[in-house]
C-alpha cells in the first residue's frame, strides 16, 4: 500500500475535511455528492461523471465517443477527453495559461489543494501568483451543479486575466446534436436528440431532458460551442481558441458540442472576483430561465442558502455510532463518512428505480442504523415480490410511494 506523507494529505475538522495537496500522488482521489435526483463523482484532477433521474437514470454529459448506457462505474479509467469540469486562466500580459483543477494543461502548480467535505467539494490551484478556487455544491432536490469560480491576485499588482470555464458536453447523439449561446439566459445551451428507430419511441422520448446548459451570473465576453473549433490544432493542452484574444462565438450544428465561456477580469492588486455558474440538464429553455432566476439572482446568498439546506439534508443521515480510538483515521471514517455512504445507498437506492435485489437488501440493512422504518419497509417490499418457489427476482421494482 502506498504511504502518503502527512504534508501531502491532511485530515482536518475532526475528520469531516480532507486536504490532498498534490494532483499526482493520488490522481484518482475523488469525492461524490448526491441529492434525490442526481449523483456526481469528481476527482482531484477535474474529471467528473454524473447522472440524473428522468425518471430513469440518464446522463447530460458524455465522453467523445458513442457510449453504452451503464450504471455509474466507481473505478473507471480516466483519459484526456474524459468528461470533466475545467477552468482555463490566461494572463494577457505574458500569454501564460494554466487550468484548474489540474487537467487539461497540467501546468506545474505552485499550490494545489483538493478538499472533499460531506456537503461540498473544493479545488484550489495557484499558478504565477494567481489563485483559482472552484467549489461545487448541489441543491437538495434539483438536478443541478452549483459552481463558484473565484479568481484572486496574489502578486500585489494589477492583473489582466481571461478566464474560460470549459464544461465539455461530449458526443450525445448520432441523430442530432447542437450548441449555441442564448443571450436572454446568459447561457450556453446544447441540445441532443435521443436517437430512435421506432415511431413509438419518438413520442416516448418527448419527456426526456435533452438540453444541457451552462449559465453564469456575470456578463460574458465571448463563447464557444464547437468542440473542434475550441481545440483547433492545439488540443486540450493548449486550445487554439484560447490563444486568440477572443473566442469565436461559433454555433455547433450536427457536430460535438461543448460549453465554453470567456470572462475578462481586470483585477486590482490583491483583488478577488467570483463567477457563479449553473450546469446541468433541462427540459426546455423555460426551465433554464426558472433555474437562473432561482439560483443566480443574488447568487452568493442563494448558493450559501443551498449549502445550508444540503447540510440539513445530510444531517438526516447522521449515524448512531460514534467512536473514539487511538486511530484518528478510523474515527473519522466511522463517525462521519461511513454513515454518509449508508445514507446515500439507502435514501436513493443508488439512483435506480429497479435496484438489484441483493444490493437493495444490503443497502437497506445499513439504514437500520439511521432510519429503521426505511429498512423495515424495504424488507417488506422485497419479500412481497418474492416468487412462490422462494426465488427472489433479479431486481426490486420500487413502487410509487414506496420508501
Amino acid at each position: 500500500m502506498q504511504q502518503i506523507d502527512q504534508n501531502t494529505l491532511e485530515c482536518l475538522e475532526g475528520g469531516t475535511q480532507y486536504v490532498l495537496k498534490s494532483p499526482k500522488v493520488l490522481p484518482n482521489a475523488s469525492g461524490f455528492l448526491w441529492n434525490k435526483n442526481m449523483l456526481i463523482q469528481a476527482n482531484c484532477r477535474g474529471y467528473a461523471i454524473a447522472q440524473f433521474m428522468q425518471p430513469e437514470a440518464g446522463k447530460y454529459v458524455s465522453g467523445p465517443a458513442l457510449e453504452a448506457k451503464t450504471f455509474m462505474q466507481p473505478e473507471q479509467p480516466y483519459y484526456a477527453h474524459h468528461p470533466g469540469r475545467f477552468v482555463y486562466v490566461k494572463d494577457n500580459a505574458d500569454g501564460s495559461v494554466f487550468s484548474a483543477p489540474y487537467e487539461p494543461v497540467r501546468a506545474e502548480l505552485d499550490r494545489f489543494e483538493f478538499i472533499p467535505e460531506p456537503h461540498q467539494i473544493t479545488w484550489l490551484s495557484e499558478f504565477n501568483q494567481v489563485r483559482l478556487t472552484l467549489c461545487l455544491r448541489l441543491p437538495t432536490e434539483t438536478a443541478l451543479e452549483c459552481w463558484q469560480v473565484t479568481v484572486e491576485d496574489l502578486s500585489g499588482t494589477d492583473r489582466d486575466l481571461s478566464v474560460y470555464p470549459y464544461f465539455p458536453i461530449g458526443y450525445r447523439s448520432w441523430m442530432n446534436q447542437s450548441g449555441l449561446f442564448e443571450p436572454a439566459l446568459n447561457a450556453v445551451v446544447c441540445r441532443s436528440i435521443e436517437p430512435y428507430q421506432k415511431v413509438q419511441d419518438y413520442f416516448k422520448n418527448q419527456s426526456l431532458h435533452e438540453l444541457t446548459f451552462l449559465a453564469a451570473d456575470s456578463p460574458i465576453e465571448a463563447w464557444e460551442t464547437s468542440q473542434q473549433v475550441f481545440e483547433g490544432e492545439g488540443g486540450l493542452h493548449s486550445p487554439s481558441a484560447i490563444q486568440q484574444a477572443r473566442l469565436n462565438n461559433s454555433t455547433a450544428n450536427y457536430c460535438t458540442p461543448t460549453a465554453v465561456m470567456q470572462f475578462n477580469l481586470n483585477l486590482q492588486a490583491g483583488q478577488a472576483k467570483t463567477i457563479n455558474l449553473l450546469f446541468g440538464p433541462a427540459k426546455d429553455q423555460q426551465q433554464i430561465s426558472e433555474y437562473t432566476e432561482q439560483f443566480l439572482t443574488q447568487a452568493s446568498q442563494s448558493f450559501a442558502h443551498t449549502a445550508e439546506e444540503y447540510k440539513a439534508y445530510l444531517s438526516e443521515g447522521q449515524g448512531v455510532l460514534q467512536i473514539e480510538t487511538p486511530d484518528a483515521e478510523l474515527d473519522a471514517y466511522v463517525n462521519h463518512w461511513m454513515s454518509r455512504q449508508l445514507f446515500y445507498h439507502g435514501d436513493v437506492n443508488r439512483l435506480t428505480t429497479d435496484p438489484q435485489t441483493r444490493n437493495y437488501l444490503q443497502d437497506n440493512m445499513g439504514m437500520a442504523y439511521i432510519k429503521p422504518k426505511v429498512s423495515r419497509d424495504a424488507f417488506i417490499l422485497a419479500l412481497s415480490q418474492q416468487h412462490f418457489s422462494g426465488e427472489m427476482p433479479d431486481g426490486v421494482l420500487i413502487k410509487e410511494g414506496a420508501e
